[in-house]
C-alpha cells in the first residue's frame, strides 16, 4: 500500500503480523519468540523515499489547488546517469521509467520500480534547484558518469536524510550512511581534481556547477565556519575563485558564461565578507565585462550594483581587521575618516543607483537586496568595532563627540538593514507553515538566505529582538529544512582585543 506517513521501521515479518517489533540488530527478539527466523529489514532508503503509485497521484491533485505546467523529462540518452561498483550506486538506464511529475512541478520519487535511490539523485537536485536554469541545463549536457552526477548523489543523500532523521539516527544507519556519503564526495574531489590539471578543466561549465554544488553540500552539512579558514566550505569557496580566474571574461560576452558565473561569484564574496578579506582583485574586471553587456542584459544591472558594493565593503572591513588584529592603535587612528567615509560613499552610490533603476519584487530582487542588507550590517559592524577600538586611545585624532555620532549612525543604519532582512525572508520562503510537506524548492531559497540571517544573528550591532527573531528564523531552517549550517552559526567564535568589544566610557556610548 501506498506510504503516507512515517513509514514503520519495524522488521518484515513483525510488519506482516501487525505487531510491534523491537528493532533489535541483526535479528528481532519477538522473531525468535515466535519460533521464526526474522527476515530483516527495509533497506534505509525504501523509508526515505515515498512510494507514488496513481492513488497517491490523485490524492497529491485533490490538495494542489493550483496546477503547474509540467516540464518535458529529458529523453533517451539525456538522463543524467551513474554507475559504481562497491559504492552500490546504480544508474538510471534509457529503459528505466522517469520520475514522475505531481501538479505543483515535483517530481514524484517512485521506489515502487526496485531501482537504487541514486536513481532518483539528479530529479532531487532538479527539484531543489528547479528555479536555476544554469544548474539544469548542466545535467541535460553531461549525461555521463563526470563529478557533477557524484555531486548529485551527495547532495541529495544528504538533504534526504537530514529530513528523514532530523535529530536522530541509530547509530548503524548514521555510520552507513556516512560511509557512503564519504564514497560519494572522494569521487567527486577525485574527478574535479583530475579535471583541472588539464588545460580544458576550468573551461568545464560542469566543474564550475559541481564545485558551486559543493558549497551548497557544506551548507546542508552545517561545515562553514566563519573563524576557521580552511573549512570544507571555505576551501570550496576559494576553488570557485580559482576557476572563475582560469576562466577569464571571455565567458562574460555570453548569457549562458554569465548566468554560470553569478552563482559562483556570489559564494566568492559571501567566502571575503565571513572570512573579512577583501574581494578578488580580478573582480573589477569581471563585473566591467558584465556592464559591456548591460544595454542588451539590464536585469543584471542589480547584481553589479550590489558587487560592486560588496567589494567596497570587504576592502573596508579588511584595513579594519588589520588594525584590530595588530592593535595598531595609530594607524586605525589615520585611517578612520578614510575608513568610515568609504563606507558611506558606497552606501550613497547604490541607493542613488536604487532610485534611478526601480527594483521589482521578484524573489531574486528580494534575495538579492538581502545579501545587499547583509553586507550593511557587516561593514557598519566592523565600523563600530573600529568607533570602539579607537575610545581607548587617548591621543586618538577623531573627538569622542564624533566617534559617538559615527556609531550612532552605525547602530541606526544596520539596524534598519536587519529589520529589512527579517522581513525579507517570508518572501523568499513563503509562509512558515509547520506543514510535513515541504517543497524541495524551499531549500534552495532557504540556502540563499542563510547568510544574511546569520549575519543578523552574529552581529552584535543588531538589537536583541532582530537577534533573537533570525535565531528563530535559522532554527526553523535547520530543523524543518534540512540546512544543517542554520544551526551552526558560531556566534562567539572571532577573536579581537577587548577595546574592540566596548568603547572605554561605556555610560558615554549607551544611547543609540
Amino acid at each position: 500500500m501506498p506510504n503516507t506517513g512515517r513509514p514503520s521501521r519495524d522488521c518484515h515479518l513483525c510488519r506482516q503480523r501487525r505487531v510491534k517489533c523491537d528493532l533489535a540488530r541483526p535479528a528481532c527478539q519477538r522473531c525468535t519468540k515466535y519460533g521464526a527466523q526474522c527476515p530483516g529489514y527495509r533497506d534505509q532508503q525504501e523509508l526515505v523515499f515515498r512510494n507514488a503509485d496513481p492513488t497517491v497521484v490523485r490524492k497529491r491533485k485533490k490538495r494542489q489547488a493550483l496546477t503547474q505546467p509540467q516540464i518535458q523529462s529529458p529523453g533517451p540518452g539525456e538522463t543524467p546517469s551513474s554507475s559504481s561498483s562497491s559504492s552500490s550506486s546504480s544508474s538510471l538506464a534509457d529503459s528505466d521509467p522517469l520520475p514522475e511529475l505531481a501538479p505543483n512541478g515535483d517530481f514524484i520519487i517512485n521506489t515502487s520500480t526496485g531501482l537504487h535511490w541514486t536513481s532518483h539523485s539528479v530529479p532531487i537536485v532538479l527539484n531543489v534547484y528547479s528555479n536555476l536554469d544554469f544548474i539544469k541545463n548542466m545535467y541535460l549536457n553531461f549525461a555521463d558518469d563526470g563529478p557533477l552526477i557524484w555531486a548529485a548523489h551527495l547532495f541529495s543523500r544528504t538533504y534526504v536524510t537530514n529530513l528523514q532523521y532530523p535529530t536522530s539516527l541509530y547509530r548503524d544507519a548514521h555510520l552507513e550512511t556516512q560511509r557512503e556519503l564519504g564514497t560519494y564526495l572522494g569521487k567527486t574531489l577525485k574527478l574535479v581534481s583530475e579535471a583541472l590539471k588539464t588545460p580544458e578543466g576550468p573551461q568545464r561549465d560542469d566543474i564550475l556547477a559541481t564545485v558551486w554544488l559543493l558549497t551548497n553540500y557544506e551548507l546542508l552539512v552545517g561545515s562553514l565556519s566563519r573563524t576557521e579558514t580552511l573549512s570544507p566550505w571555505h576551501l570550496h569557496a576559494r576553488g570557485l575563485y580559482s576557476i572563475l580566474k582560469a576562466r577569464g571574461t571571455a565567458p562574460l560576452s555570453t548569457n549562458h558564461g554569465r548566468m554560470a558565473f553569478w552563482p559562483a561569484y556570489s559564494m566568492v564574496q559571501i567566502q571575503a565578507l565571513i572570512s573579512n578579506t577583501e574581494c578578488p582583485a580580478e573582480s573589477e574586471e569581471w563585473l566591467s565585462a558584465i556592464k559591456a553587456a548591460l544595454p542588451a542584459h539590464p536585469g543584471e544591472g542589480l547584481g553589479v550594483a550590489i558587487s560592486q558594493f560588496i567589494i567596497k565593503v570587504c576592502s573596508v572591513q579588511a584595513r579594519i581587521f588589520n588594525f584590530l588584529r595588530r592593535r595598531d592603535f595609530p594607524a586605525a587612528s589615520r585611517e578612520y575618516p578614510d575608513l568610515f567615509g568609504q563606507m558611506r560613499a558606497a552606501e550613497k552610490e547604490f541607493e542613488d543607483w536604487r532610485e534611478s533603476n526601480p527594483i521589482g519584487n521578484h524573489v531574486l530582487e528580494v534575495y538579492a537586496i538581502s545579501l545587499y542588507q547583509s553586507a550593511i550590517v557587516k561593514g557598519y559592524q566592523g565600523i563600530h568595532l573600529l568607533i570602539n577600538f579607537l575610545t581607548h586611545y587617548a591621543p586618538c585624532q577623531v573627538p569622542l563627540e564624533q566617534l559617538k555620532e559615527d556609531r550612532k549612525y552605525c547602530f541606526r543604519t544596520a539596524q534598519n538593514a536587519a529589520q529589512g532582512i527579517l522581513e525579507s525572508v517570508p518572501r523568499v520562503l513563503g509562509p512558515l507553515s509547520n506543514s510535513k510537506e515541504k517543497s524541495p524548492k524551499d531549500v534552495f531559497d532557504a540556502l540563499r538566505v542563510i547568510w544574511p540571517l546569520i549575519a543578523v544573528y552574529i552581529m552584535s550591532i543588531c538589537r536583541p529582538e532582530q537577534r533573537l527573531a533570525a535565531e528563530g528564523l535559522l532554527f526553523y531552517i535547520g530543523r524543518e529544512l534540512g540546512v544543517r549550517q542554520a544551526l551552526n552559526t558560531y556566534p562567539d567564535g572571532l577573536k579581537l582585543p577587548q577595546e574592540a568589544r566596548e568603547p572605554l566610557e561605556v555610560s558615554v556610548f549607551e544611547s543609540h
